[in-house]
């Protein structure tokens, strides 16, 4: 008969058995995401999947490459291996968005195993890894790029890294010495990661920061920038294509063109980044970085606010303690605590591509912490385990505690968030109710709407918009839409002409407005809307946009003598 000092431990055989540990971790985190296969296309899946032409025939394939065209409003995108994916999820699943989410989950499945792989590597302590996996599988910040059909796919590049690093420790670690073909199969998935998704550009740094906190010791600074070399050329070889293809590396431009103002945002996004990897509780596409100041799109920001910012303002001071304070922190643990100071480091040194250093567009998005919160899950596990294994049974009881408390939280916040992401139009509520403040989330709401034939609904939502923006001409633009499904042109054209009262050079608002014009006898007011549509879209580059406006407006008006200028 066994006693309890005898019985055999059956939470240790457990963390033993790494397959039946990760297994278990997959139910879990397959469990928590069940949830999201009904889930239909949003945001940039439009623009990546159903609309774009490029990937749904192989014959394009060599332009995945050379004369590579990004879709219609992703200009300034350079991604080759992840167009060959989506195009190999569009062979395989058409528009049908299950498939999409079933490779979704897959991804992260993957990336947790990756995750549990690199913990262990690093702490030979199978409850390490596990929680650490665990935490990352469950993490809520993971819902947008996971949930995202699109997102997910730029996730592939982040495996690609993840195993990059993987391999390349390998190859430093090897116990016959410096093994070339693990190193030679780094430099490889490294390719693919960089020309999947641009965040793996910070791998090359990554690996020389894994060099500087483990390995400065055994060799010296010529060998180690020796082995990190080829990784850097492979960045900058994917920056070179990117010019030739795009004509540029940049996506956007600094805020209001100011270099400096823009690094004060990124402060400010930088500490957002890590409370929420702490407190994931507000989810959304467009978090609010500061009062004024969101994820994307400066027309959305107050000015005033932007403009009065200063390294002394009390919000960007706090910050910039608080990052000080975390550094500080990452500087005392070296080198007793080297895994500590290269987790700090690797959390950091993930975002260096998207802190607008070249200008993306975008200042703040949860699907850039992907790669990061390995880090961050890792020091968790790493303290959780230390609390569990205190003299104090109570330090070690409230250690099992809040680990079970943040997977609980962590599951049931990543539900909820992914119901969010059902469909458009209870996509677009949920963002407009976290940031009530945008006057961009009320009028893509409004748009959304009128997508879906609800037009009271979209036009109260536009007049929301205009409350906090009264001077925006997009949400004049929108409304004309929506008085359009009321049946009320004289209306639409209202709101078209004051759009083009706070904007005479926006050449949709006037193709728009000419059709109404016509539509109301005013022939000679609408050519003339007409031929500025057409003259403003050939200015701003858009010549194809001009030719097919040109044909469909002469054939449905059945108008020859309209002059193209």
């Amino acid at each position: 008969m066994m006693t309890a000092k005898t019985r055999p431990d059956c939470m240790a055989t457990f963390f033993k058995n790494r397959t039946l540990s990760i297994l278990a971790i997959f139910l879990l985190t397959a469990a928590v995401y069940s949830n999201i296969f009904a889930n239909q296309f949003l945001m940039d899946d439009w623009n990546f999947i159903v609309d774009w032409p490029l990937i749904q025939d192989w014959k394009n394939f060599p332009q995945f490459f050379i004369g590579y065209v990004p879709p219609a409003g992703q200009e300034g995108i350079y991604s080759p291996l992840k167009t060959l994916f989506h195009a190999v999820n569009y062979s395989l699943f058409g528009l049908n968005p299950l498939g999409y989410h079933i490779v979704s989950l897959v991804v992260h499945l993957t990336g947790i195993f990756l995750v549990y792989k690199l913990s262990y590597l690093f702490i030979k302590d199978e409850r390490i890894a596990f929680f650490s996996a665990l935490l990352f599988g469950l993490h809520p910040v993971h819902v947008e790029p996971v949930t995202s059909m699109t997102g997910s796919v730029d996730l592939i590049g982040v495996l690609f890294m993840f195993l990059a690093f993987y391999l390349y420790v390998k190859a430093q670690r090897s116990e016959e010495g410096f093994n070339r073909k693990l190193y030679t199969c780094s430099l490889l998935t490294a390719f693919l990661s960089i020309f999947t998704h641009e965040l793996c550009l910070s791998l090359p740094i990554l690996l020389l920061w894994y060099d500087l906190c483990f390995t400065r010791q055994e060799r010296s600074y010529r060998q180690m920038a020796s082995r990190v070399a080829p990784f850097f050329i492979i960045a900058v070889f994917y920056a070179l294509c990117k010019f030739l293809v795009l004509g540029s590396v940049t996506r956007g431009q600094y805020i209001y063109d100011s270099f400096y103002l823009t690094m004060l945002v990124m402060v400010k996004a930088l500490a957002k980044y890590v409370v929420i990897c702490f407190a994931p509780t507000v989810l959304t596409h467009n978090q609010i970085i500061a009062p004024g100041i969101s994820s994307f799109d400066q027309a959305d920001f107050d000015k005033f606010t932007v403009l009065s910012q200063s390294p002394l303002e009390a919000r960007t001071f706090l910050f910039l303690v608080l990052l000080g304070a975390i550094a500080y922190f990452a500087y005392l643990k070296f080198p007793k605590e080297r895994l500590i100071t290269f987790c700090v480091g690797w959390f950091f040194i993930c975002l260096l591509p998207v802190l607008q250093i070249i200008p993306s567009g975008v200042y703040f998005a949860e699907r850039y912490l992907y790669p990061g919160t390995w880090a961050f899950c890792l020091l968790l596990a790493f303290y959780l385990r230390r609390m569990m294994q205190a003299d104090r049974k109570f330090l070690a009881r409230v250690g099992v505690i809040l680990l079970i408390w943040m997977c609980v939280l962590y599951a049931a916040r990543v539900w909820i968030r992914n119901r969010d992401w059902k469909d458009e139009i209870t996509f677009y509520e949920a963002a407009a109710r976290t940031n009530g403040q945008s006057a961009l989330m009320r009028n893509d709401l409004g748009i959304i709407y009128t997508k879906y034939g609800q037009p009271h609904q979209a036009l109260a939502s536009f007049q929301n918009a205009l409350r906090i923006r009264p001077d925006d001409p997009v949400t004049y633009f929108s409304m004309a839409q929506a008085y359009i499904q009321l049946d009320d042109k004289k209306k639409a054209a209202d709101a078209l002409e004051q759009a083009i009262i706070l904007n005479p050079r926006y050449a949709e608002a006037h193709y728009n407005l000419a059709g109404l014009c016509i539509f109301a006898g005013q022939k000679d007011k609408g050519i003339e809307h007409f031929q500025k549509a057409l003259s403003l879209s050939r200015e701003q580059g858009n010549e194809q946009e001009a030719r097919k406006w040109d044909k469909a407006f002469k054939d449905f008006f059945r108008i020859p003598t309209v002059k193209s200028q």
